[in-house]
């Protein structure tokens, strides 16, 4: 019988719910599900029928007939993602539909993916970084409806990740901060530069839809980032940070700490860019000086791992491999 248990995340408060449940071949799933208590009793019930109705016979164990443009229909239904994420998985999935047509989830192997993939690099000519977005997102694709059992397997099941390139980090030298400090004619706009500067805070994080005053505690001078996958991560906030949010929350009493539209910002910061003469950069350029600046004041690799909110440091090594490698050869020098 399915069991329903409380989820919570590492900071130990309420995070969904899990099934606990033994599919129809006796294998024991267990499924994080968002929702209230009752919608995650009536996925338990749906669960123990379908298996009673696969045991009987009236159904079979997996659900073949979804055709793919359908599939993708209810992917993104029953999938909670933010706009940037569907915006871009829906064009991959328009992608795929247009390379195999609207066949059934079942007929998709292996080889067929593995043609798509070597098809878009090769005819179609996208970069590694590109073809990497577009594996995971058709992997997460199949695993979910192999585990919603509406096909046996993910057809990407032995698929490895393509390799990728490691790409020379960009970040903003110290003579380019100035240059770009010096050209910003707008004072919201100067603060928030120095925010992303100064927290390394993803692009969203430190938005309207994202960021509140409730997430800033003046009293311990931290702040609460929210991220990807809604997962939040707490860090320090130095003299200028606070400096920069103690002024907005109570000498100019604004509502919310940053105002500003995304697309609207991107553009706005793009313009800024260019007047400074720097090339090549982008919003991200700013996460990735804050954590490039941690690198070249030496210090270590896991401290910058949690102030940037990476899943593992294996990400963040593979993000400043370049000044870490410089670090490590230093390190060696010192015994000659």
């Amino acid at each position: 019988m399915a069991t329903i248990a409380q989820n919570f995340n590492k900071d130990d408060e309420p995070y969904g719910w899990i099934i606990d449940y033994y599919d129809v071949s006796g294998f024991r799933r267990r499924k994080t599900v968002h929702c209230s208590f009752k919608e995650a009793e009536m996925l338990a019930h749906e669960l123990e029928a379908k298996k009673r109705r696969v045991k009987l016979g009236f159904e079979s164990s997996t659900n073949s007939c979804h055709l793919l443009r359908d599939a993708v229909l209810y992917y993104f239904k029953h999938k909670h993602s933010n706009p940037k994420t569907m915006k871009r998985e829906k064009q991959v999935f328009n992608n795929l539909l247009r390379f195999i047509g609207n066949i059934g989830l079942q007929k998709i192997s292996y080889v067929i993916i593995d043609e798509y993939l070597i098809k878009r690099k090769k005819e179609d000519g996208i970069g590694d970084a590109t073809l990497g977005i577009e594996f995971r997102t058709l992997r997460a694709f199949f695993n979910y409806f192999a585990e919603h059992n509406f096909i046996s397997s993910s057809p990407m099941n032995k698929m490895k990740h393509p390799k990728v390139k490691t790409k020379k980090i960009r970040f903003l030298t110290e003579d380019e901060i100035k240059r770009l400090m010096a050209v910003v004619d707008d004072k919201n706009y100067r603060d928030l530069i120095l925010m992303y500067l100064h927290t390394g805070a993803r692009r969203e994080e430190l938005l309207k839809e994202r960021l509140s005053w409730k997430d800033v505690d003046f009293k311990r001078k931290t702040i609460t980032l929210t991220g990807k996958g809604n997962k939040s991560r707490t860090i320090p906030l130095n003299e200028t940070a606070y400096e920069i949010m103690h002024r907005r929350r109570f000498v100019e009493n604004r509502e919310i700490p940053f105002e500003q539209n995304y697309e609207y910002m991107f553009k706005k910061i793009a313009k800024y860019y260019e007047a400074a003469g720097i090339k090549d950069a982008n919003i991200h350029v700013l996460r990735k000086t804050f954590g490039s600046t941690l690198a070249q004041k030496k210090l270590d690799i896991f401290t910058i791992s949690k102030l940037m909110g990476h899943s593992s440091v294996r990400v963040t090594e593979s993000h400043y491999s370049e000044l870490l490698d410089k670090d490590l050869r230093e390190g060696v020098e010192l015994l000659d």
